[in-house]
């Protein structure tokens, strides 16, 4: 039995081997498929939808209850500042007015009666001064007695005293007379506002009663009718996610579509970003006011906008397909990966040519003198040194967590060699533009090896990223390998 199961592991491991030797004999060739390099007009889209609106939208209500007497228009009438919409039936409010005006004509009729009081209160004051005189001339001459003296003095007195009670009864009438004028006032105001005109010139988009219709204004106006404000300008309040919002500026183009016009694209440009954020379902947005042209009347509020928005727009830039970006080399393709550094390919290079590239760029940057310059470079190669000799033996460091320490260490460098100001500036060129920090890996198809070059990128859209650093044009980057059957 143990030999006939040696012979079926002889043989499979036969059967094994020759199945491998085949497939070496008719291995698959291997399709490179490449783009090149070339010129393209990059723009960044950020999609989302909105709601039109008109730009100035007015709702008119009723401060005064009442039934609607004359309703004046209807949906979609064009109106001017100050015309009648409607009006509420106003006989109540005449016969106020009418009895607020009798009331006027007796207030001033008062007023009348109260100052020939005073006039008569005068005369007879004049009489008792006189009766006065005469009696201290009469008492003086021993003619009369003291107590018709005394009887004089006291109607003078009483006089007095009678014309200023008098005056104030006149007083006291204007004051009346002033009091019914302004209830006057007050019911002719009313009566005004029984009639309900338009505030702004427009087009009546939505009405809310109908004539006949009580309308009830007890704690606030009641909505009779809405006016949209000029509709040949419009508004779309688009939400923008919270992730895309750092792309979108005031000024960006826009370009739109509704479904009732499919083919037609409407332009607008992003108006005002509002801080305030809307949070549905955890998911958080901004709103963003787009201003658009409402020429041709097809736009009407109320409708869905699908929005695309132009966050930037860079014109014949060197570019790749954003695919080229994803290729990473698997199975048989990995036999075709060659190191550029071990053939001394201009695609990268030594870390001391990317030390002097740096250095330059800081030169510029900063306006660093050569002291300096040489001081930012032996300090950057002794933080190179020391992570080579900090790296723990056996375990390779990851690109990415090389570069973040290598950032790290020549920033220490930076801020020990660079003035105050000299750092702060280099910090404000680090944090200008998402983009400028991106970096990624491409392969070049090159005397029929895969060649991995590290580039450096710039605004991407849908189909192309541009490139920025890295590449050429007319280089081939590839998109992806496939086997061939021979």
């Amino acid at each position: 039995m143990a030999r006939w199961l040696f012979i079926l592991l002889v043989a499979a491991a036969v059967s094994a081997g020759g199945y491998y030797y085949w497939r070496q004999q008719t291995q698959t060739a291997l399709d490179v498929q490449t783009a090149p390099v070339k010129r393209a007009d990059i723009r960044r889209i950020v999609s989302t939808s909105g709601t039109v609106r008109a730009l100035v939208t007015v709702e008119i209500g009723s401060q005064l209850s009442g039934k609607i007497g004359e309703l004046n228009v209807d949906f979609s009438s064009r109106v001017k500042q100050g015309d009648v919409l409607a009006r509420i039936e106003p006989s109540t409010f005449e016969t106020k007015v009418r009895e607020e005006e009798a009331a006027v004509l007796v207030a001033r009729a008062n007023v009348d009666l109260q100052e020939a009081g005073v006039g008569r209160v005068e005369a007879n004051l004049h009489k008792a001064v006189l009766d006065l005189h005469r009696a201290k001339e009469l008492v003086g001459r021993g003619v009369t007695s003291q107590a018709a003296l005394d009887t004089a003095t006291a109607a003078e007195q009483s006089g007095t005293a009678d014309l200023a009670i008098a005056k104030a009864q006149v007083e006291n009438a204007k004051a009346t007379l002033q009091q019914r004028q302004a209830m006057l006032d007050s019911a002719r105001i009313e009566l005004e506002r029984t009639f309900i005109r338009s505030p702004i010139d427009g087009v009546v988009i939505e009405r809310s009663v109908e004539s006949g219709q009580t309308v009830a204004a007890s704690l606030s106006a009641p909505k009779l009718f809405t006016i949209a404000n000029d509709l040949s300008q419009v508004q779309i309040e688009a939400q923008v996610d919270e992730a895309d919002i750092g792309q979108v500026a005031a000024g960006n183009d826009v370009t739109f579509t509704v479904a009732a016009f499919p083919e037609e694209k409407f332009q607008g440009k992003v108006e005002q970003i509002r801080l305030a954020p809307v949070s549905l379902q955890n998911v958080v947005t901004y709103t963003v006011v787009i201003a658009a042209d409402n020429a041709s009347g097809h736009l009407l509020p109320g409708m869905t906008a699908n929005v695309d928005i132009v966050s930037g727009e860079h014109s014949n830039v060197l570019a790749i397909p954003s695919e080229a970006l994803r290729f990473q080399p698997r199975g048989p393709a990995e036999a075709l990966v060659r190191d550029s550094t071990a053939t001394g390919s201009s695609s990268t290079s030594s870390p001391s040519d990317r030390t002097e590239r740096m250095l330059d760029k800081l030169k510029a940057d900063l306006g660093l003198t050569e002291e300096d310059v040489d001081k930012v470079r032996a300090g950057v190669e002794a933080e190179f040194d020391a992570i080579k000799n900090a790296s723990p033996s056996g375990i390779p460091m990851s690109q990415e967590d090389a570069r973040e320490q290598a950032r790290m260490r020549v920033s220490k460098v930076l801020r020990t060699v660079l003035g105050d100001a000299q750092y702060k500036k280099f910090e404000e060129l680090q944090r200008a533009g998402p983009g400028a920090k991106q970096t990624g890996t491409v392969f070049i198809y090159q005397g029929g090896r895969l060649v991995p070059r590290q580039i450096r990128l710039g605004l991407a859209d849908a189909n192309a990223t541009e490139v920025t650093e890295g590449l050429k044009e007319g280089d081939q980057v590839v998109l992806r390998v496939r086997e061939i059957a021979p």
